[in-house]
């Protein structure tokens, strides 16, 4: 068995922990952790697409005794409270945080600053079972002065260093929070929003929101998020997050996305508060 100095812990079992357990298992031990009652044992993953390969892993569950030289932390938001203290314990590194959106370390708690270190991955992972997903085109985006570095530098996934990571960070929730409530609301992947007419829908929610991100980090974060918008809307076929969890009948990340703006300027972005609460009304009605 390899020495906690070879192994990685993935928090979450989903599209994502499932797609990196694969390809971290090129060269570390990873143990999988689901929520409690997801089972335990040896288990076989396999991806397709751009990141492709096949794996035996372990498989754990919350609560149970796990360490690792690193943590990865790959939940959606709103379970990251339930989590936090868990994967903190597993390692004594900082833990990887991959979470969508915004406000993080609100729900994380006060060790936030001192315990993670947050990342930005832009490629689609689609969960086609509980042990198969397939993947699309992205990169992992790195802090210059973390140790996701190491990490990640054999897993085969593109990787960008940046010295300003909370930039990219509001850069990535002002895309998501325009694409994926409208690809789930119109039930089409990233590259098809355009074709179905939301294009001013899209240029609206824009404009909108990038008035919530913090005044310094506003520019810069306006001028990638721009890119990242581009590239997605006119080359990316995948299936957002929120597009599959509605499809799946699962809860949303709405309010750390597009509904952040009701914390942080209220009352001031009315095709925010729109998209939010059709979204909120759709996800209501898992049988539409």
């Amino acid at each position: 068995m390899p020495s906690n100095r070879d192994r990685v812990i993935i928090w979450g079992d989903g599209a994502v922990g499932t797609g990196l357990a694969v390809v971290l298992s090129r060269s570390l031990d990873v143990v999988l952790i689901g929520p409690p009652g997801c089972g335990r044992g040896r288990i076989r993953l396999e991806s397709k697409g751009e990141f492709g390969g096949k794996a035996t892993v372990n498989k754990l569950e919350a609560g149970d005794d796990v360490s690792g030289r690193y943590c990865v932390v790959a939940v959606k938001a709103f379970d990251l409270k339930d989590v936090a203290s868990l994967a903190e314990g597993s390692t004594a590194n900082r833990c990887v945080c991959l979470t969508n959106g915004m406000g993080l370390e609100d729900v994380w708690g006060a060790s936030w600053t001192e315990r993670v270190e947050p990342a930005v991955l832009t490629a689609g992972f689609l969960h086609m079972d509980q042990r198969f997903v397939n993947t699309a085109p992205g990169e992992l985006i790195l802090s210059s002065d973390g140790t996701a570095r190491l990490l990640f530098k054999d897993c085969g996934i593109p990787i960008e260093i940046t010295d300003d990571m909370e930039t990219v960070r509001w850069a990535k929730w002002l895309v998501n929070s325009v694409v994926n409530p409208l690809s789930a609301l119109a039930g089409v992947r990233n590259n098809r929003l355009r074709h179905v007419g939301l294009s001013p829908l899209i240029n609206r929610l824009f404009l909108e929101l990038v008035q919530v991100i913090p005044f310094n980090y506003r520019e810069a974060s306006e001028e990638e998020a721009s890119a990242m918008l581009d590239f997605l809307l006119s080359s990316s076929g995948n299936r957002s997050s929120m597009l599959q969890d509605i499809d799946a009948n699962r809860r949303t990340e709405i309010d750390f996305l597009t509904g952040l703006h009701e914390k942080r300027l209220p009352g001031k972005c009315p095709a925010a508060a729109a998209v939010t609460d059709l979204l909120k009304a759709r996800a209501s009605q898992p049988f539409l």
